[in-house]
Protein backbone atom coordinates (compact mmCIF):
# COMPACT_ATOMS: atom_id res chain seq x y z
CA UNK A 1 0.00 0.00 0.00
CA UNK A 2 1.62 3.47 -1.07
CA UNK A 3 2.55 6.29 1.43
CA UNK A 4 -0.55 8.48 2.38
CA UNK A 5 0.21 12.07 1.93
CA UNK A 6 0.04 14.60 4.77
CA UNK A 7 -2.21 17.10 3.46
CA UNK A 8 -0.50 20.23 5.19
CA UNK A 9 -2.36 23.09 3.28
CA UNK A 10 -5.84 21.46 4.52
CA UNK A 11 -4.59 21.48 8.21
CA UNK A 12 -2.94 24.64 8.25
CA UNK A 13 -6.19 26.55 6.97
CA UNK A 14 -7.48 25.06 9.90
CA UNK A 15 -5.54 26.63 12.12
CA UNK A 16 -5.23 29.51 10.09
CA UNK A 17 -9.14 30.11 10.67
CA UNK A 18 -8.36 29.71 14.41
CA UNK A 19 -5.94 32.46 14.02
CA UNK A 20 -8.18 34.56 12.57
CA UNK A 21 -10.96 34.19 14.78
CA UNK A 22 -8.27 35.26 17.76
CA UNK A 23 -7.47 38.36 16.13
CA UNK A 24 -11.06 39.45 15.34
CA UNK A 25 -11.28 39.74 19.18
CA UNK A 26 -8.27 41.87 19.53
CA UNK A 27 -7.76 45.21 20.70
CA UNK A 28 -5.30 45.88 18.15
CA UNK A 29 -4.27 44.76 14.23
CA UNK A 30 -1.07 42.84 14.71
CA UNK A 31 1.72 43.82 12.72
CA UNK A 32 4.20 41.40 10.70
CA UNK A 33 7.64 42.56 8.72
CA UNK A 34 9.79 40.66 6.78
CA UNK A 35 12.74 41.13 5.68
CA UNK A 36 14.22 39.60 2.26
CA UNK A 37 17.76 40.00 0.83
CA UNK A 38 18.54 38.91 -2.32
CA UNK A 39 17.02 36.89 -4.84
CA UNK A 40 16.42 33.26 -3.39
CA UNK A 41 13.28 31.68 -5.05
CA UNK A 42 12.77 29.40 -2.25
CA UNK A 43 12.66 32.71 0.05
CA UNK A 44 10.59 34.66 -2.47
CA UNK A 45 7.83 32.27 -2.47
CA UNK A 46 8.01 31.26 1.38
CA UNK A 47 7.26 35.91 1.74
CA UNK A 48 4.50 35.46 -0.62
CA UNK A 49 3.20 32.94 1.56
CA UNK A 50 3.12 34.54 4.30
CA UNK A 51 2.02 37.58 3.06
CA UNK A 52 -1.03 36.11 1.95
CA UNK A 53 -2.09 34.45 5.19
CA UNK A 54 -1.60 37.47 6.65
CA UNK A 55 -3.84 39.63 4.58
CA UNK A 56 -6.49 36.50 5.12
CA UNK A 57 -5.93 36.45 8.79
CA UNK A 58 -6.07 40.26 9.62
CA UNK A 59 -2.58 41.00 9.90
CA UNK A 60 -0.89 44.15 9.28
CA UNK A 61 2.36 42.87 6.78
CA UNK A 62 5.43 44.78 6.17
CA UNK A 63 7.95 43.58 3.81
CA UNK A 64 11.56 45.29 3.59
CA UNK A 65 13.06 44.15 0.09
CA UNK A 66 17.02 44.47 -0.32
CA UNK A 67 19.38 43.40 -2.66
CA UNK A 68 22.00 40.90 -2.16
CA UNK A 69 24.85 43.70 -1.80
CA UNK A 70 22.93 45.54 1.01
CA UNK A 71 25.23 46.12 3.99
CA UNK A 72 25.30 44.15 6.79
CA UNK A 73 24.73 47.66 8.75
CA UNK A 74 22.15 48.45 6.45
CA UNK A 75 19.99 45.44 7.38
CA UNK A 76 20.57 46.14 11.52
CA UNK A 77 19.55 49.42 11.31
CA UNK A 78 16.24 48.35 9.53
CA UNK A 79 15.72 45.82 12.21
CA UNK A 80 16.05 48.31 14.87
CA UNK A 81 13.69 50.36 13.31
CA UNK A 82 11.59 47.63 13.68
CA UNK A 83 11.99 46.49 17.22
CA UNK A 84 10.77 49.79 18.72
CA UNK A 85 8.07 50.12 15.87
CA UNK A 86 5.27 49.83 18.33
CA UNK A 87 2.60 48.31 15.28
CA UNK A 88 5.29 45.75 14.93
CA UNK A 89 4.45 42.65 16.70
CA UNK A 90 6.81 40.22 15.05
CA UNK A 91 9.90 40.45 12.99
CA UNK A 92 11.51 38.08 11.12
CA UNK A 93 14.34 37.69 8.01
CA UNK A 94 13.79 35.46 5.12
CA UNK A 95 16.79 32.61 5.38
CA UNK A 96 19.19 32.03 3.93
CA UNK A 97 20.65 35.41 3.82
CA UNK A 98 23.41 36.02 1.01
CA UNK A 99 26.65 34.57 1.31
CA UNK A 100 29.35 37.27 3.32
CA UNK A 101 26.17 38.06 5.66
CA UNK A 102 26.70 37.17 9.30
CA UNK A 103 23.36 35.44 9.85
CA UNK A 104 23.59 34.84 13.94
CA UNK A 105 24.32 38.71 14.07
CA UNK A 106 21.68 39.60 12.21
CA UNK A 107 19.11 37.45 13.50
CA UNK A 108 20.40 38.77 17.31
CA UNK A 109 19.79 41.47 16.31
CA UNK A 110 15.71 41.27 16.87
CA UNK A 111 14.41 42.25 19.95
CA UNK A 112 13.47 38.77 21.51
CA UNK A 113 9.82 39.43 22.06
CA UNK A 114 9.42 39.54 18.37
CA UNK A 115 11.58 36.96 17.00
CA UNK A 116 8.68 34.86 16.57
CA UNK A 117 10.76 32.45 14.17
CA UNK A 118 12.34 31.44 17.38
CA UNK A 119 15.52 31.55 16.34
CA UNK A 120 16.81 33.08 18.85
CA UNK A 121 17.96 31.21 22.21
CA UNK A 122 16.17 33.69 24.67
CA UNK A 123 13.15 33.56 22.25
CA UNK A 124 9.80 32.97 23.91
CA UNK A 125 8.74 31.27 20.84
CA UNK A 126 9.23 27.37 19.60
CA UNK A 127 9.89 27.15 16.14
CA UNK A 128 7.06 27.54 13.68
CA UNK A 129 8.69 24.70 11.29
CA UNK A 130 9.17 22.61 13.99
CA UNK A 131 5.74 23.25 15.58
CA UNK A 132 4.10 22.29 12.12
CA UNK A 133 5.92 19.12 11.63
CA UNK A 134 4.42 18.51 14.95
CA UNK A 135 0.94 18.78 13.86
CA UNK A 136 1.68 16.97 10.93
CA UNK A 137 3.17 13.96 12.72
CA UNK A 138 -0.06 14.12 14.88
CA UNK A 139 -2.05 13.51 11.75
CA UNK A 140 -0.86 10.15 11.24
CA UNK A 141 -2.06 8.78 14.33
CA UNK A 142 1.38 6.99 15.03
CA UNK A 143 2.56 6.85 18.93
CA UNK A 144 6.07 7.82 18.42
CA UNK A 145 7.45 6.98 22.10
CA UNK A 146 10.79 5.21 21.88
CA UNK A 147 10.92 5.74 17.95
CA UNK A 148 13.82 6.82 16.28
CA UNK A 149 13.30 10.35 14.65
CA UNK A 150 16.27 11.22 12.71
CA UNK A 151 16.50 14.77 11.84
CA UNK A 152 18.79 15.09 8.45
CA UNK A 153 19.80 18.52 8.14
CA UNK A 154 22.29 21.31 7.63
CA UNK A 155 21.54 23.06 10.78
CA UNK A 156 21.67 21.89 14.20
CA UNK A 157 19.87 24.52 15.40
CA UNK A 158 16.91 23.42 13.37
CA UNK A 159 16.81 20.49 15.11
CA UNK A 160 17.33 21.48 18.58
CA UNK A 161 13.32 22.11 18.91
CA UNK A 162 12.23 18.41 18.59
CA UNK A 163 14.29 17.53 21.75
CA UNK A 164 11.96 18.98 23.49
CA UNK A 165 8.71 18.43 21.41
CA UNK A 166 9.22 14.61 20.94
CA UNK A 167 11.00 14.08 24.32
CA UNK A 168 9.91 10.35 24.65
CA UNK A 169 11.40 9.93 21.26
CA UNK A 170 15.23 8.23 20.17
CA UNK A 171 15.84 11.93 18.76
CA UNK A 172 19.52 11.72 16.46
CA UNK A 173 20.37 15.15 14.52
CA UNK A 174 22.60 14.19 11.23
CA UNK A 175 24.64 16.83 9.39
CA UNK A 176 24.91 15.09 5.67
CA UNK A 177 27.65 16.61 4.82
CA UNK A 178 29.67 15.36 7.92
CA UNK A 179 31.61 12.06 7.67
CA UNK A 180 29.80 9.43 9.19
CA UNK A 181 30.60 5.97 8.17
CA UNK A 182 27.20 4.69 9.54
CA UNK A 183 25.01 7.39 7.92
CA UNK A 184 22.97 4.94 6.02
CA UNK A 185 22.35 2.68 8.66
CA UNK A 186 21.06 5.84 10.74
CA UNK A 187 18.36 6.68 7.91
CA UNK A 188 17.86 2.84 7.22
CA UNK A 189 16.61 2.46 11.26
CA UNK A 190 14.65 5.57 11.49
CA UNK A 191 10.86 5.19 12.52
CA UNK A 192 10.80 8.92 11.48
CA UNK A 193 12.71 10.60 8.79
CA UNK A 194 12.62 14.57 8.94
CA UNK A 195 14.93 15.86 5.56
CA UNK A 196 15.46 18.85 5.25
CA UNK A 197 19.18 19.25 3.43
CA UNK A 198 18.32 21.58 0.07
CA UNK A 199 18.84 18.92 -2.57
CA UNK A 200 16.09 17.52 -4.82
CA UNK A 201 15.35 14.40 -4.43
CA UNK A 202 17.94 13.64 -2.30
CA UNK A 203 16.29 10.51 -0.40
CA UNK A 204 16.23 7.42 -2.45
CA UNK A 205 13.71 4.36 -1.50
CA UNK A 206 16.69 2.37 -1.01
CA UNK A 207 17.78 4.67 1.88
CA UNK A 208 14.61 4.52 3.86
CA UNK A 209 12.84 1.51 6.60
CA UNK A 210 9.49 0.06 5.36
CA UNK A 211 6.89 1.57 7.12
CA UNK A 212 8.71 5.03 7.92
CA UNK A 213 6.92 8.76 8.25
CA UNK A 214 8.53 10.60 5.92
CA UNK A 215 8.33 14.47 6.52
CA UNK A 216 10.42 16.91 3.86
CA UNK A 217 11.30 20.33 4.42
CA UNK A 218 13.34 20.80 1.20
CA UNK A 219 12.05 23.41 -1.23
CA UNK A 220 14.24 22.84 -4.33
CA UNK A 221 13.28 24.07 -7.82
CA UNK A 222 13.87 21.88 -10.95
CA UNK A 223 12.84 23.00 -14.41
CA UNK A 224 10.64 25.56 -12.82
CA UNK A 225 8.87 22.68 -10.34
CA UNK A 226 9.54 23.08 -6.76
CA UNK A 227 10.47 19.53 -5.36
CA UNK A 228 11.88 18.77 -2.07
CA UNK A 229 14.43 16.36 -0.39
CA UNK A 230 12.73 13.39 -0.65
CA UNK A 231 11.93 11.35 -3.82
CA UNK A 232 8.24 10.41 -4.33
CA UNK A 233 8.83 7.04 -5.32
CA UNK A 234 9.59 6.86 -1.70
CA UNK A 235 5.60 6.26 -1.52
CA UNK A 236 6.39 2.82 -2.38
CA UNK A 237 7.85 2.19 0.84
CA UNK A 238 6.99 4.93 3.45
CA UNK A 239 3.32 5.02 5.63
CA UNK A 240 3.32 8.67 5.47
CA UNK A 241 4.86 11.38 3.37
CA UNK A 242 4.61 15.44 3.71
CA UNK A 243 4.66 16.16 -0.25
CA UNK A 244 6.25 19.33 -1.65
CA UNK A 245 4.62 21.94 -2.31
CA UNK A 246 1.22 21.28 0.08
CA UNK A 247 3.17 19.85 3.07
CA UNK A 248 5.64 21.69 6.13
CA UNK A 249 5.30 25.12 4.34
CA UNK A 250 1.81 25.97 4.84
CA UNK A 251 2.29 24.64 8.25
CA UNK A 252 4.94 26.57 8.99
CA UNK A 253 3.29 29.75 7.87
CA UNK A 254 0.18 28.91 10.18
CA UNK A 255 2.00 28.29 13.07
CA UNK A 256 4.37 31.10 12.77
CA UNK A 257 1.05 33.58 12.59
CA UNK A 258 -0.40 31.56 15.85
CA UNK A 259 3.34 32.26 17.12
CA UNK A 260 2.29 35.96 16.54
CA UNK A 261 -1.03 35.99 18.21
CA UNK A 262 0.66 34.92 21.03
Amino acid sequence: MPAQLLNGKLLADQILTQVKAKISTLDIQPGLAAILVGDNEASKLYLKLKETACLEAGINFSSYLFPADYKEEQIIEAIKFLNVDTDIQGVLVQLPLPEGLDTDKIIGTIDPSKDIDGFQPNSPFTSPTALGIIELLKETKVNLSGKNVTILSNSETFAQPFKKLLPDSNIQYVNPKSIIHNLSSIILNSDVLIAAVGQPNYIKPTMIKKGAILIDVGINKVNDKTVGDIDPACDAIASWRSPVPGGVGPMTVAMLLQNLVK
